[in-house]
C-alpha cells in the first residue's frame, strides 16, 4: 500500500543567528562574531517542531512561551524570525546539487529532516496554531482579573519580563514610533553612535531631553541635557541652530534671545560631545525620545522610552508631568517657572524607567492600577469561577498573541492557497509574480515585521512547465543512490549473498546485494546504507583473496558517476561534517563502548557518539563521532588504530547527522515518453533555476536585520513512496 506525503528539509541558520551588522557578519570571523545555536541530538522535525520555535522566538518574552527541547540559543536578544520556503525542493535536490547551493550549504550550519505533513501549508498552521505557555504563566494568565489581564502593559511585556534587555524598544517598534534608524528615511546624514557593544541587563542608563526653538527649517534643537545612570549631570549644553529663529517657543523651552545670543556651540559640536560620552553599550532613556533623537540627528539602536513603558490603551501617551508626580512624587515642570529644565525632564526619565525595570510590569500595574490608569481591580474570591475559566478559557492562537503583543507578520510570495488562509489582521499578504519580486519587496518591508515568511516558487513552476515531477525526483534519487553503489569481485563461483554480506560489513551497513552470474566471473552489486561504507571498500578490499580470487571494488562506469570524486569531495568539506568521523568494524557489546570511546579521545574531547543499535542489547558496529573541534577529526582519520584484536576503519565523515540514508527507495509515477536528449535540457535549466534561487536566498541573508533567526525550508512536492 503506498501513502501519500512530502520530502522536505529544514535548515535553521546557526552561525549567524542574531546580526549586528550584515557586512560583519558575514566577511568577518564567524567563530568571533557569530553566536551557535545550541542544538538537540533530533534527526527529524516535525511542521509543529518549526512553528514551535517561531512561536519561541517571538513570543517568549510576551507570553511565557515554552521553550522547544530539542533547540536553545545563547543570545537572548534574538527576537525575529525570517522564514523562506522554496517551493519543489526536496532534500535530494540539495545534496545532488550540492555544490550549487553557495549560500544554503555555507550560510546555514544546522540542519534537520523534515516528517511528512498532512498537506496543510506551514504558514496556515503557523498562525493558527495553539501556542504552548509555561503551565504557570498560564494558571496566572487564566487567575488575573480582566482589568489586569487585559492591560496594555500586561500585553505588551507579559508578566513576569524582568531584565533591562526586555524593555529595549525593538527595531520594528523604533520604525513604527518615528524614530531614527540607519538607513531609515529622511535619516540621510545623521550620525550614529558607536554604540555596537551588546546590550546586557547591567548595560548603563543615560537620561536624555532637549529643548527645541522654532526656525525657518522647523524644530531645531537649542540645549541638550545627559544625565548618568547615578543621576549626575553629565551634559548641559546651549546650542545655536544654524537657521533663523522664528519662535523661541520660551514657554517650554525657557530659551530667550538673550541666552542664545554669547552661544557659539554648534550641533555638530552637542554630537560629538555626545559619541565621547556614550559607552558602546550605552542605552538612552527619554521620554517620547524620538523627537529629541530626530532634532539631534542622532541614531542610537538601544533606547528606553518612558511613555511607551508606562503605555495607555489606543496608543495614547501620559505626560512627564503626570508620570512624575504619580510615580515618583515629584513636581517637574512647574507653572511658576518659565520654561522647562532638560536636567530635571532627563533626570524624571531616567528614574522612571530604572523603577519600572526594578519593579517589572506586573508591579507597577498593581501598584498604580488606580491612581495612574484610573482602573479598579475588582476582587473575585469565586474559586469555582476561577476553575470554570481553566477549563473553557479558549486556546491561544499565535496570530493572535503576536497581533496582541504589538508585533506583526508579512507574507510574500505567490501562491493563493497559503496566502488566502491568512487574515489582513494576523499577516500582512503581498502576492508576488516572481521570486525576484520577493526578494525585492522583503528588502523594502525587512524593518517593519518581526516575522516575514517568503515563498519561492520559480523551480516548482519550472518543473511543471519542462517534465513529470516524479520522473524527476526519480532521476535525482537514483544519481544519489550511485554514489553508494560498488562492483566487488572476481568471486569464487559457488560465492553467496551471505559471503558477500560478511565481506563488507567491516566496511559499513548494506542495504542491498545482487550476485551477478551473467558476467565472465560472478560479480557482486552492492549498495551501501551510507557513502562511507562505499568508501572504507575501495579502500581496503582491493587486493583482498578469496579461494584464488584477486577481489576488486569499483565505482559504476556510468555517467552519473562522471563527477563522484568532486561530490565526495564536497561532502567532506560540508561544514556540518568537519568535526565528524565514520567509524566501522566496532565490537557491538556493550561493555566495550568505553573502550571505544577511551580510543578516540585520544585525539580530543568528543562532543556525541551516534551509532544505531542493531539488537536489543547491542551496539551498532559503525559509527559517526563528533568532535569539539576539526583538528581532533583530522588527526583520527590519519592513524591505524585497533581495539583488541579489531582493526578499525575510520574516514571522514561524508553524510550529515541529519540523514540516515542516501538510499531510500523510492518509486514514482514517471511519464514513458522522455527523450534523453530532453532530460538534459531539463537538467541544465534546472541547475540554472537552483543557481538563481540560492542567489535569491543569499541576497535575503544579507538583508537580514539585526537578531534575526533565519529558518529555510524545502517542503518538496506530492509523491508517491514506498
Amino acid at each position: 500500500m503506498k501513502s501519500e506525503t512530502r520530502s522536505a528539509e529544514a535548515q535553521v541558520d546557526s552561525s549567524s543567528c542574531w546580526k549586528r551588522k550584515a557586512v560583519d557578519s558575514l566577511l568577518s570571523d564567524p567563530q568571533e562574531k557569530r553566536e551557535r545555536l545550541e542544538l538537540s541530538p533530533q534527526d527529524v522535525l516535525t511542521v509543529k517542531d518549526v512553528c514551535d520555535l517561531i512561536h519561541y522566538i517571538t513570543l517568549r518574552r510576551s507570553h511565557s512561551v515554552r521553550r522547544p527541547s530539542w533547540f536553545g540559543v545563547s543570545d537572548e536578544r534574538v527576537s525575529r524570525v525570517n522564514v523562506m520556503v522554496l517551493d519543489g525542493l526536496t532534500q535530494s535536490h540539495f545534496y545532488r546539487y550540492f555544490s550549487v547551493f553557495r549560500h544554503l550549504r555555507n550560510r546555514y550550519s544546522a540542519r534537520w529532516t523534515l516528517a511528512p505533513s498532512s498537506g496543510d501549508p506551514l504558514t496556515s498552521d503557523l498562525l493558527s496554531a495553539e501556542v504552548t505557555v509555561c503551565d504557570r504563566a498560564a494558571e496566572t494568565r487564566v487567575e488575573l482579573p480582566a482589568a489586569l489581564r487585559w492591560h496594555p502593559v500586561i500585553r505588551r511585556f507579559g508578566l513576569s519580563t524582568t531584565g533591562l534587555t526586555n524593555f529595549l524598544l525593538t527595531q520594528q517598534e523604533m520604525i513604527k514610533q518615528k524614530y531614527p534608524v540607519k538607513g531609515g528615511q529622511g535619516c540621510e546624514g545623521f550620525m550614529c553612535t558607536e554604540s555596537d557593544g551588546g546590550v546586557t541587563d547591567s548595560s548603563p542608563l543615560f537620561g536624555l531631553d532637549c529643548e527645541m526653538c522654532l526656525t525657518c527649517a522647523g524644530l531645531e534643537v537649542t540645549r541638550v541635557a545627559l544625565v548618568d545612570s547615578s543621576g549626575r549631570c553629565v551634559l548641559d549644553e546651549l546650542v545655536k541652530p544654524p537657521n533663523p529663529i522664528i519662535d523661541y517657543c520660551t514657554r517650554f523651552s525657557g530659551i530667550t534671545r538673550a541666552l542664545l545670543e554669547p552661544v557659539s556651540t554648534r550641533l555638530a559640536d552637542v554630537q560629538s560631545r555626545l559619541l565621547q560620552l556614550l559607552p558602546p553599550d550605552a542605552v538612552l532613556v527619554g521620554h517620547s525620545l524620538d523627537g529629541d533623537l530626530r532634532a539631534l540627528h542622532l541614531v542610537h539602536p538601544h533606547v528606553v522610552d518612558t511613555s511607551l513603558l508606562y503605555r495607555q490603551e489606543f496608543g495614547r501617551r501620559f505626560k512627564l508631568r503626570h508620570l512624575a508626580q504619580v510615580i515618583l512624587k515629584r513636581e517637574i515642570q512647574s507653572e511658576v517657572r518659565i520654561g522647562h529644565d532638560p536636567c530635571e525632564d532627563a533626570l524624571a526619565a531616567l528614574h522612571l524607567a530604572q523603577y519600572f525595570i526594578r519593579k517589572g510590569p506586573r508591579k507597577v500595574v498593581e501598584d498604580h492600577l488606580e491612581d495612574l490608569w484610573d482602573l479598579e481591580c475588582p476582587e473575585d474570591d469565586d474559586s469555582d469561577h476561577v476553575i470554570s475559566s481553566k477549563r473553557h478559557s479558549s486556546p491561544l492562537r499565535f496570530g493572535h498573541a503576536l497581533s496582541r503583543s504589538g508585533q506583526s507578520a508579512v507574507f510574500l510570495g505567490g501562491s493563493v492557497e497559503t496566502s488566502g488562509s491568512l487574515s489582513n489582521q494576523q499577516c500582512r499578504r503581498h502576492r508576488c509574480s516572481s521570486d525576484r519580486e520577493v526578494v525585492c519587496v522583503y528588502r523594502r518591508v525587512v524593518q517593519s515585521y518581526t516575522l516575514s515568511v517568503l515563498q519561492f516558487s520559480s523551480f516548482r513552476n519550472t518543473l511543471n512547465q519542462t517534465a513529470a515531477m516524479g520522473a524527476h525526483l526519480e532521476q535525482v534519487c537514483e544519481r544519489l543512490q550511485q554514489m553508494c553503489v560498488l562492483y566487488v569481485g572476481p568471486l569464487p563461483s559457488d560465492a553467496t549473498e551471505t559471503l558477500v554480506h560478511r565481506l563488507l560489513k567491516r566496511c559499513g551497513h548494506l542495504r542491498t546485494v545482487r550476485l551477478l552470474h551473467y558476467t565472465h566471473e560472478v560479480h557482486a552489486e552492492v549498495v551501501f546504507v551510507h557513502l562511507e561504507g562505499a568508501q572504507l571498500a575501495l579502500e581496503h578490499l582491493n587486493g583482498l583473496q578469496i579461494n584464488g580470487c584477486i577481489i576488486k571494488a569499483r565505482r559504476p562506469v556510468h555517467e552519473l558517476c562522471l563527477d563522484l570524486d568532486e561530490r565526495l569531495s564536497e561532502r567532506q568539506n560540508d561544514p556540518l561534517n568537519t568535526r565528524l568521523i565514520y567509524v566501522s568494524n566496532l565490537s557491538s557489546k556493550p561493555h566495550r563502548h568505553e573502550d571505544q570511546l577511551q580510543t578516540f579521545r585520544q585525539f580530543g574531547a568528543i562532543q556525541c557518539v551516534t551509532s544505531a543499535a542493531e539488537h536489543a542489547g547491542k551496539r551498532g558496529r559503525h559509527a559517526f563521532i563528533r568532535f569539539e573541534c576539526a583538528d581532533s577529526a583530522q588527526a583520527a582519520v590519519g592513524v591505524d588504530l585497533q581495539i583488541g584484536n579489531r582493526k578499525l576503519s575510520v574516514c571522514h565523515a561524508l553524510t550529515p547527522p541529519h540523514m540516515t540514508s542516501w538510499t531510500r527507495p523510492v518509486t514514482t509515477e514517471t511519464s514513458p515518453d522522455t527523450s534523453e536528449q530532453g532530460e538534459e535540457c531539463d537538467e541544465r535549466l534546472l541547475e540554472r533555476q537552483m543557481k538563481k534561487l540560492d542567489a535569491r536566498v543569499g541576497k535575503v541573508f544579507r538583508a537580514l536585520e539585526e537578531n534575526c533567526l533565519s529558518v529555510v525550508i524545502l517542503p518538496g512536492h506530492r509523491r508517491y513512496v514506498s
